[in-house]
């Protein structure tokens, strides 16, 4: 006489499937906005890392010319005052302080296909250069080469160049000549920018180049005052009445279409990162 033996099938019934798929959908939805949390952290402390870097690179500048670097003029030449003091006149701020930021290479012999990542804010990615154009003519062509995500402040590194004589590579400000108060004014902060600039940067609409002086895409401030002055003597003398100081500082978070036209921000929701005159980076909502 046979024996029958009956074996029950180990497995997940599709209810239990479910379940299952279901116990993960959330567990992964709860993970993810903590992941988003802690890489906007980290890019965040990278960001105030590239301001503190370029506040030490500003004081030693100062220390060593006696005073800020400008803003240099609507031009893309890299001029030089010559071999005594070797700096360039045209490039903006971010290029003149190269050499204080272990990249006098680069300061010397700059190529437009190399970025700079002190000036690169990591929240944006990109590669941090823009080809759009030759670079040669604002009026005709976009600027080329290394972007930047950081502007400085219109008030304190102003605007110089071709209509200078002789044609100088600093302010008339130094750090110890802010009468606002060094901790309290603004030297360099995050730009505002559309997220439709990040890629690719064009290098124009205020977003121009690191070696592009004279411009909205490597200084910001409330208005265009770096353009109003006297000439003296052959020198401009551009009228301030205030250095433009923490309460007045206007920041907006990166979204589509938005109107960066002077304005400072980032890609946070919680504010921008702002570099002081004092060398300590604030953070404004």
């Amino acid at each position: 006489m046979s024996k029958v033996f009956s074996r029950k099938r180990s497995g997940f019934t599709l209810i239990e499937l479910l379940v299952v798929i279901a116990i993960i959908a959330i567990l992964i939805g709860l993970l993810l906005p903590a992941v988003q949390k802690v890489r906007e952290a980290a890019a965040r402390m990278q960001s105030g890392n590239n301001l503190k870097q370029m506040g030490l690179a500003m004081h030693n500048f100062n220390d060593t010319f006696g005073a800020l670097p400008n803003n240099g003029s609507w031009d893309h030449n890299l001029q030089w005052s010559g071999a005594a003091t070797n700096l360039p006149m045209y490039g903006s701020w971010a290029y003149k302080i190269l050499p204080f930021m272990e990249q006098d290479n680069l300061y010397r012999n700059f190529n437009d296909t190399v970025s700079i990542k002190t000036f690169m804010n990591p929240a944006r990615g990109g590669l941090g250069i823009a080809n759009n154009g030759n670079g040669n003519n604002m009026n005709t062509n976009p600027a080329r080469g290394a972007t930047t995500d950081y502007a400085g402040n219109w008030h304190v590194i102003q605007d110089r160049g071709w209509w200078e004589q002789p044609i100088r590579a600093t302010t008339d400000l130094s750090i110890q000549t802010i009468t606002d108060g060094s901790s309290n004014t603004i030297l360099v902060g995050e730009k505002s920018l559309s997220t439709e600039q990040y890629t690719p940067r064009n290098g124009w609409n205020w977003d121009e180049t690191v070696r592009f002086g004279g411009s909205g895409g490597t200084c910001r401030g409330p208005t265009w005052d770096s353009w109003s002055g006297t000439n003296i003597g052959g020198i401009w003398q551009p009228n301030f009445n205030q250095y433009w100081n923490r309460q007045a500082a206007t920041v907006q978070q990166d979204r589509p279409n938005i109107d960066r036209g002077g304005a400072w921000g980032g890609p946070f929701a919680g504010g921008a990162g702002f570099l002081m005159g004092d060398g300590s980076v604030s953070n404004i909502r």
